[in-house]
C-alpha cells in the first residue's frame, strides 16, 4: 500500500489537522503515516490554544517515516519558525524524489487573540525555504491575497471555496459555482469549476481535506493536474455526504472518485 507522510498539528476535538489527514487517507486507499507539530484545543468557537513539540522530537520522527518509505508528503500547520526550519532540513534531500503538498495555514478561521498556528516569522521562511521544496501549494483566496507570497512555487492551487466567505455578511447569495485554479510560473493555468454545494462553507477541514486528497493521488503517481482533479471530485463526495446528514466533514469510506 502506498503510503503518505502527513505532518501538521493534532486536531482532536474538531477532527481537522492529523486527525483529517488519516481519515483523508484511509478513504483514499492510502496508508498515513503522522508525524504531530503541535497539540490544538479547539471547540465550536475556534482554536483557543496550542502546545508545539519539541523540534528536535518532529526532526527524528520525519526522518524515521521518510526512512519507512513514503510516495508522498503532506504539510499543514507547523508552529513557528524552529519548527518550519526543522522540516526544511528534514526535507531538503528528499523533495526531488517525494512530490510535497503544502497547506500554508497560518491561522484557523476562528481563534481567540493572539492564538495562531504560525508565527509570522515561521510564515515568512515558509515562503522563502519551504515553498520552493513543494510540488504544489495550496492556498485558499485569503490566504492567497495578491500572490506575492507565492512566487518562489513551482505550482499552486487556489482553493475557491472562501472566495464568498463575506456573502451572509453583505446580505447576497453565495455563486452557484466554486472554480479551483492551478497555476505555474510559466503563466499556464487550469480550472477546475464545480457546484458549490450549500451549507459547505460552514464545514470544518475542507481545505485541509483537499491538500491531503491531493497528496494521495500524487503517492499513486498521477500528474499534478490529474491529482488536483481526483482531490477536488474526492472533497465534492464528502461535502455532499456531510451535508445530507453527517455532522463533520471526515469521509469514512473509500470515495469512488479516489
Amino acid at each position: 500500500m502506498k503510503a503518505v507522510l502527513c505532518l501538521g498539528g493534532s486536531d482532536p476535538t474538531m477532527g481537522a489537522g492529523v486527525q483529517m489527514d488519516t481519515a483523508v487517507c484511509r478513504a483514499m486507499g492510502v496508508a498515513p503515516r503522522v508525524v504531530e507539530t503541535m497539540f490544538t484545543k479547539q471547540s465550536e468557537l475556534g482554536l483557543e490554544s496550542v502546545e508545539l513539540r519539541d523540534i528536535t522530537e518532529i526532526a527524528h520522527d520525519i526522518l524515521h517515516t521518510l526512512d519507512d518509505g513514503v510516495q508522498a508528503i503532506k504539510i499543514g500547520a507547523l508552529g513557528d519558525a524552529h519548527i518550519v526550519e526543522a522540516v526544511v532540513a528534514a526535507l531538503e534531500p528528499w523533495h526531488k524524489d517525494i512530490p510535497i503538498v503544502v497547506d500554508p495555514v497560518a491561522a484557523a478561521s476562528k481563534s481567540k487573540t493572539e492564538v495562531y498556528l504560525n508565527t509570522r516569522a515561521g510564515v515568512r521562511l515558509m515562503e522563502s525555504d519551504l515553498f520552493p521544496l513543494a510540488a504544489l501549494v495550496t492556498p485558499n483566496v485569503l490566504e492567497y491575497g495578491n500572490g506575492e507570497r507565492y512566487q518562489n512555487c513551482k505550482a499552486i492551487l487556489r482553493k475557491g471555496g472562501h472566495t464568498d466567505s463575506f456573502a451572509e455578511l453583505e446580505g447576497r447569495e453565495p455563486a452557484k459555482w466554486v472554480a479551483d485554479v492551478l497555476e505555474y510560473p510559466n503563466g499556464d493555468s487550469f480550472e477546475y469549476r464545480h457546484t458549490r454545494v450549500l451549507g459547505g462553507e460552514h464545514l470544518h477541514g475542507t481545505g485541509c481535506a483537499l491538500s491531503t486528497a491531493i497528496a494521495c493521488s500524487l503517492a499513486n503517481e498521477t500528474t499534478l493536474s490529474e491529482a488536483c482533479h481526483t482531490g477536488i471530485g474526492a472533497l465534492q463526495v464528502w461535502i455532499k455526504e456531510a451535508m445530507e446528514g453527517r455532522h463533520d466533514l471526515r469521509p469514512t469510506a473509500p470515495s469512488e472518485n479516489s
